[in-house]
């Protein structure tokens, strides 16, 4: 019979039965730190603060830890208290590293999985030698004495009294008594450095010993078959030949198989995975941990298992045989159930217990020294945590160090794993009694899969899994108050921050995991268990990933590494194949949480592995992007890729969204093998994008999926309630997709308009100088002056402004102005059927805006433009395609120019830009270039025309505004013989000019 040990299975479990971990429940040192504020990767410069001037003057680095709710003051800290700190470094270039990673994680990359080497990090990303110098010689300056940089260089240990550090650091430092009586130091004050190595540090931990990490797993079920009047007698584990199940210790305790527990083999024949002795085989996986384990109580579950794993231990800032032994039915039993669970999953594996100094001790340094052990040793390929604390309870110094060691795995191919918490959307709970929503760290990481926890009974296709939500706990999950949108969950968790968890696995206790632990109170000798927590399902993640990684696919095409990129790019493409969408219950255990719903959600995540997809998704083969010089395809009608307002292409391959891109966030495109695009060979997208139900101002950004985001803008916006739209050529990814970014919330839209291919079968572009083709404000193409109304313009096209009989595609710059009321306007070849894409957007009368179009051309020799409400039209030629031209070529976008860094562009002047020679432009055969053109700080109503360099002026525009406005619009302008193009404005204006492709 099963017997309860240890806390009863409420809610209150946690608090003494934890892994030997106090029983206090504090508020951590953090929260009045400064949030970090991060994109795809972490804020690692200083958060300074403090007067003075000068390169030496000092600036405070964080901000001062806040007396836990309860405490006391105990007196000043003695002076002559030892302190083990670690001054964090930045790495030498924060966004290049995240970009590497980016590069790694995305299939078509020149770069994909090709990681760093073993202890190659500290040359290409570590901080500089002479960085880690200068700051060395500052705290040595201060009296200090910094030993040896970490091997990635990201942190300096500097072993101290309280009062050189006091010094050193300008803070005091004084006791406080917790409510469960025990005495903490803390400082009091945030660390002050001098300013000239501030910018280079990201955080001193260690200056305080308050922390409230904990392990995420249940109270212990014993199932003992012996009868309690057997007291501490000794009992040994028969041995059992490997076989999916268990030893009798389980089959014969009275409980089943797939419903009150999960065997090894069970578990992994419900998700897909496989069962062998040798499953893992050449893998190791790595788990973190904060207390001794008990061998006895290994070798007993690989007894019953029929197992012969091999589990070895590093130990980090401590000993064998230091701290409180495994032996009283808590010590030692996250390690169990991570170590069990991992051996029952992937036998075939390796394992590494990295053991820090225990929970009840350990620093917020101690935990940051054995992550940084478990990167820099970068031996094992999967890392487990069962560990983490509220984000609230973390001071930013240490979860800004933390993201750096992380990313740092990222880049070399370790995948991370961390479980999600087990108070529901309440994480701080049992550290502060507060019932807020929060989520916990090492989970809401960005670098890092966060993982949550079910409930489930039966077996294979006739198992049921729900949220994991009773009397023993419930999942963690919500959004992360640290870190910014990250680009992997665009579309799929439309939040404002972060979303947690990433997947999910088995953790209610009630169904949970086999595991032997040691109790001398019950026997001499291990005991089994059944145990829970969302510390059972992620080392069930990383045995997942194992054998992914250990697969002939990833064997062939590469590990897995940072898994996020991965595992949302599988939900978009196959989402039923790839996961089991949970879709009932909630987190609400201490509080109102989430619910569980179709798709993702901030309770389960992506729901949990199907192994066999999973594999073919986390292992596909590199695939090469498209490069060379590359001819055009128009679309007979422009095809909608994107609407984030219905869910077209926006959420997961079968759970639509109709939430807006959030502030920040990130829209991937799926491009190759879409609306009639071909499924490889695409270089480039011709792409109209739009923007509508903006709430402010903003920006959007278009680049290839994988690549660095670029610092230019393809359309921007001044206020809430507008529809703009801008035409943009958009280099597309090896995977085929490209990711749009908008600095505010807006719904978004994407439609094709045509797309460029390495291949010669396409058409290739002549530049004309523009010209003016139609303008009903003069009766120019039209015998009216009247607005447009409701009505179709027929435009002629070949044998008008330099178009010739043979273009197969026009290229025309569409402004409307004057307009009455909102509306907008369509291009299409004359006699196609009208399509359901627009062009031109205006939501005001009075609006004047421009957008570049590329339409094919009717066999009439026509285009067909359809006004919807009320609007002069105007529509200039720039350029066509067909058989006889130039080809298109892709460069990084780049900006070429910025006139508010020099001086505006006045009424009435010309600017010349050089084109040939930038940007991997060559510097000669340029016949075109593909600019976006933005103005702003517009002065007053203006327009602004391009021409190639040395030619006259032409009398058409590219660019219309009325006062105030900030205009973006795509424009192809030929080049002239010096390389140059010429930009003019009618009104002072600031220009940008960036640069998406050239003709040649």
């Amino acid at each position: 019979m099963f017997k309860k040990v240890h806390a009863a299975m409420g809610h209150p479990r946690h608090a003494a039965g934890k892994t030997g971990r106090r029983a206090r429940r504090i508020t951590a040192a953090t929260a009045a730190a400064v949030a970090l504020t991060v994109a795809s990767t972490a804020a690692y410069g200083a958060v300074t603060d403090g007067a003075g001037t000068g390169s030496h003057a000092p600036k405070r680095i964080g901000t001062v830890p806040r007396v836990p709710a309860g405490a006391t003051a105990a007196g000043t800290t003695a002076s002559g208290t030892t302190l083990r700190i670690g001054v964090h470094l930045a790495p030498r270039d924060p966004q290049a590293l995240a970009d590497f990673v980016a590069a790694v994680s995305t299939p078509g990359n020149p770069r994909y999985h090709q990681y760093l080497a073993k202890g190659q990090f500290a040359s290409v990303f570590g901080p500089t030698p002479a960085t880690i110098a200068q700051v060395s010689q500052a705290l040595r300056a201060a009296g200090l004495t910094p030993g040896k940089a970490s091997p990635d260089g990201l942190s300096i240990p500097v072993t101290t009294t309280v009062a050189k550090a006091s010094d050193a650091f300008d803070t005091g430092f004084r006791n406080v008594r917790l409510k469960d009586g025990t005495t903490d130091y803390m400082n009091t004050a945030a660390p002050a450095l001098p300013a000239n190595i501030a910018s280079s540090v990201t955080g001193i931990v260690g200056l305080s010993d308050i922390n409230t990490i904990t392990s995420h797993h249940s109270a212990v079920r014993q199932a003992d078959r012996t009868s309690s009047a057997a007291g501490r007698a000794s009992r040994a584990v028969a041995p059992h030949a490997y076989s999916p199940g268990l030893c009798t210790d389980f089959t014969s305790s009275g409980y089943t198989d797939g419903t009150d527990y999960y065997s090894p083999g069970k578990l992994a024949g419900t998700y897909g995975m496989s069962s062998s002795a040798t499953v893992g085989a050449g893998q190791t996986v790595a788990v973190f941990e904060l207390e001794n384990v008990d061998a006895g109580s290994i070798a007993a579950y690989q007894s019953c298992a029929g197992t012969n794993t091999s589990v070895s231990t590093v130990y980090v800032d401590t000993t064998a045989g230091a701290g409180a032994p495994a032996t009283d039915g808590s010590t030692g039993v996250e390690s169990a159930l991570d170590i069990d669970d991992l051996i029952g999953l992937v036998p075939g594996a390796s394992i590494i217990d990295y053991q820090g100094v225990d929970a009840e001790s350990a620093t917020d340094q101690n935990v940051l020294d054995v992550y940084q052990r478990m990167v820099t040793d970068d031996v094992a390929q999967v890392i487990s945590s069962s560990w983490g604390l509220c984000e609230a309870a973390e001071i930013s110094a240490t979860a800004s160090a933390e993201n750096a060691i992380f990313a740092e795995a990222a880049a070399q191919g370790q995948s991370v794993v961390a479980a999600s918490g087990d108070d529901g959307s309440s994480d701080c709970y049992r550290a502060t009694g507060s019932t807020a929503k929060a989520v916990d760290d090492p989970a809401s990481q960005p670098y890092v899969t966060g993982v949550g926890g079910t409930s489930m009974t039966g077996s294979g296709s006739a198992a049921t899994q729900t949220t994991w939500n009773n009397d023993t706990g419930g999942t963690g999950g919500g959004i992360s108050s640290r870190w910014a949108p990250v680009v992997y969950q665009g579309g799929v968790a439309t939040t404002a921050k972060r979303a947690v968890p990433d997947v999910s696995a088995l953790a209610d206790p009630y169904s949970g995991y086999p595991i032997y632990y040691q109790d001398d109170s019950v026997s001499s000798s291990p005991v089994p268990g059944i145990i829970g927590g969302t510390s059972g399902a992620a080392p069930t993640w990383a045995a997942a990933i194992v054998q992914a990684n250990a697969s002939t696919a990833c064997q062939t095409n590469g590990r897995v590494g940072f898994l996020n990129n991965a595992l949302y790019k599988a939900a978009r493409s196959s989402y039923p194949t790839n996961f089991w969408d949970v879709t009932s219950g909630n987190n609400s255990v201490y509080a109102t949480g989430y619910s569980a719903a179709a798709g993702y959600d901030e309770v389960t995540g992506l729901g949990s592995p199907k192994e066999a997809g999973l594999i073919t998704s986390l292992c596909a083969a590199k695939g090469t992007a498209a490069t060379g010089a590359s001819t055009f395809h128009p679309l007979s009608s422009p095809k909608r890729l994107l609407d984030t307002r219905n869910g077209t292409g926006w959420g997961l391959s079968s759970v639509p969204s109709t939430k807006p891109l959030v502030a920040g966030g990130t829209a991937p495109v799926k491009i190759e093998g879409a609306g009639g695009i071909p499924s490889s060979g695409v270089t480039a997208v011709v792409l109209n994008l739009t923007v509508t139900g903006t709430t402010g101002s903003g920006s959007l950004i278009a680049w290839a999926d994988g690549t660095a985001k670029p610092s230019t803008s393809n359309l921007n916006w001044t206020a809430a309630g507008q529809t703009i739209a801008a035409s943009s050529t958009v280099t597309v990814a090896g995977d085929g997709v490209v990711d749009l970014y908008t600095s505010s919330t807006t719904h978004l839209i994407a439609d094709v308009q045509g797309y460029y291919t390495s291949g010669t079968t396409g058409s290739t572009y002549t530049a004309l100088k523009p010209a003016r083709l139609l303008d009903t404000r003069s009766k120019v193409g039209i015998s009216t002056t009247t607005k447009i109304t409701n009505a179709v313009v027929s435009l002629k096209v070949r044998g008008h402004g330099g178009v010739p009989t043979g273009a197969s595609s026009v290229v025309l710059n569409l402004t409307a102005t004057q307009t009455v009321g909102s509306g907008y306007l369509e291009a299409y070849p004359e006699g196609a059927t009208r399509p359901t894409a627009s062009n031109v957007n205006w939501a005001a009368t009075g609006t004047t805006i421009p957008n570049l179009v590329v339409v094919p051309i009717g066999s009439d020799g026509n285009v067909s433009l359809y006004v919807r409400g009320t609007s002069h039209v105007i529509a200039d030629v720039s350029g066509y395609f067909s058989a006889g031209g130039s080809a298109f070529h892709t460069v990084t976008p780049l900006r070429l120019l910025d006139t508010r860094k020099t001086t505006a562009l006045g009424a009435g002047k010309t600017l010349a830009l050089q084109i040939s020679g930038s940007d991997g432009i060559p510097s000669t055969g340029v016949k075109a270039v593909v600019l976006t053109v933005t103005v702003t700080g517009t002065t007053g109503s203006g327009y602004l025309t391009a021409w190639a360099d040395g030619g006259t002026r032409p009398t058409a525009s590219n660019l219309n505004w009325v006062s105030g406005k900030t205009i973006a619009n795509q424009v192809i302008v030929p080049v002239g013989s010096d390389g140059k193009i010429d930009l003019y404005a009618s009104s002072t204006t600031q220009v940008l000019a960036d640069v998406a492709g050239y003709m040649s």
